[in-house]
């Protein structure tokens, strides 16, 4: 499974969702999570874009909002791919609960 990470302007957001969710044929079939900095309890401003998936399908949504992508500190978008990680484990968990 690959991965990316980036930060997105808010104004930008729904442009570079829209650039992926057009791309039926691959980019639209991985996952998308996107969250803004300071729901997450992190410093900084813009949204985060943390997409997994195949090589083939990540390599393509990275290419389709890379024109969106603002630098950013390496070290908050760690930050940020933990606490999106946490959020989603404890999803999975609660739906385990609900049909266990």
């Amino acid at each position: 499974m690959a991965e990316y990470i980036c930060l997105i302007k808010k104004e930008n957001a729904r442009k570079a969702e829209e650039a992926i969710r057009k791309d039926f044929d691959v980019a639209a079939r991985q996952s998308v999570a996107m969250k803004d900095l300071a729901a997450l309890g992190l410093k900084g401003d813009g949204i985060v874009f943390y997409i997994t998936g195949t090589d083939e399908g990540v390599a393509k949504c990275k290419d389709l909002i890379k024109e969106f992508v603002i630098e950013s500190d390496a070290k908050v978008l760690e930050q940020a791919k933990q606490k999106i990680k946490e959020e989603s484990d404890k999803a999975a968990e609660g739906m385990g609960g609900i049909f266990g």
